[in-house]
């Protein structure tokens, strides 16, 4: 977050934007355990993990026009886990 920070310092004179993009628990490939999923999706303000095109919209935001004000950022997309 840091580094985002400070390179979008850097180039905003040359009108890069740079920002991260932070995700809660979401499934990955291979899948994990039932148990360690249930404990997951109790700390999550939703009750349920991420799914994989709800990143979509953030990520479509940082990169068209209508973010081009936006930089040196970090995008939470954790379902209001840090939120609590």
């Amino acid at each position: 977050v840091h580094m985002t920070r400070h390179l979008a310092a850097y180039w905003a004179t040359d009108r890069v934007r740079v920002n991260c993009l932070s995700p809660g628990p979401f499934p990955i490939p291979k899948g994990i355990p039932a148990e360690m999923e249930r404990r997951l999706c109790t700390k999550v303000p939703q009750g349920r993990m991420g799914l994989p095109h709800e990143l979509k919209g953030a990520l479509l935001l940082l990169v068209s026009d209508a973010g081009s004000y936006i930089t040196g950022q970090n995008l939470l997309v954790d379902g209001g886990w840090t939120a609590q």
